[in-house]
């Protein structure tokens, strides 16, 4: 099962909701790889953000601004087929999704679907609404390249449409050790820089 319940029936929650109260049946989607480490990362960040509490010096202002707790995180819990594209659920849930987190490591540049999960995202989306979470190895050779630079068209001086690929620097947060324990440990205050955006403060603000 992609989730625990029936995303019909998720959709069907969502569409319920009153106008404007919730836009999106998911806060976040997680991209990674089903390998031990990745997988790993994966579930442990996905219970950390759906039991985030806001602290309450700052749950006053968030709430001023609109926002509101996060309260649901899409993470495929089966390995994709070998070859075809992206199933249906998949997508559903990447566009009903208002941010799409990447678990960073080597691995996933080897993933086809990670690559289209991440592409299909931002088209939809934007790659402002992407954020990396780095769990091993070193930034270029772990983030994809989707998160690293974007295509833009220069028009040049005699009319002429030129594409060029400017660099970017995804916003990320370091969560790499040696073992289990430090990565939790890192985790715990890294989660910050992906909460901050999400619920629509600063990360200083919120740390």
């Amino acid at each position: 099962m992609i989730e625990e319940k029936d995303l019909r029936e998720e959709k069907e929650e969502a569409d319920g909701e009153k106008s404007g109260e919730r836009e999106y049946m998911y806060d976040a989607f997680i991209s990674y790889r089903h390998a031990p480490l990745d997988m790993y990362v994966a579930e442990t960040l996905h219970k950390k953000l759906e039991n985030f509490k806001i602290p309450k010096i700052a749950d006053k202002e968030v709430k001023e601004r609109g926002k509101r707790g996060i309260k649901r995180i899409f993470r495929d819990r089966d390995e994709l087929p070998l070859a075809g594209n992206l199933s249906d659920p998949i997508t559903e849930a990447l566009a009903s999704s208002e941010y799409l987190i990447v678990i960073c490591s080597p691995r996933i540049l080897e993933s086809i679907w990670c690559q289209k999960e991440i592409e299909t995202f931002i088209e939809m989306r934007g790659i402002e609404n992407v954020f990396a979470v780095l769990i091993e190895g070193e930034p270029e050779d772990s983030f994809p390249k989707q998160l690293c630079a974007i295509k833009k068209e220069i028009t040049q001086e005699d009319g002429t449409v030129k594409v060029e690929e400017i660099p970017l620097e995804p916003l990320a947060a370091d969560v790499r050790g040696k073992n289990k324990a430090e990565i939790n440990k890192k985790m715990k205050a890294e989660i910050l820089r992906l909460v901050a955006p999400m619920i629509g403060c600063s990360y200083d603000d919120l740390k």
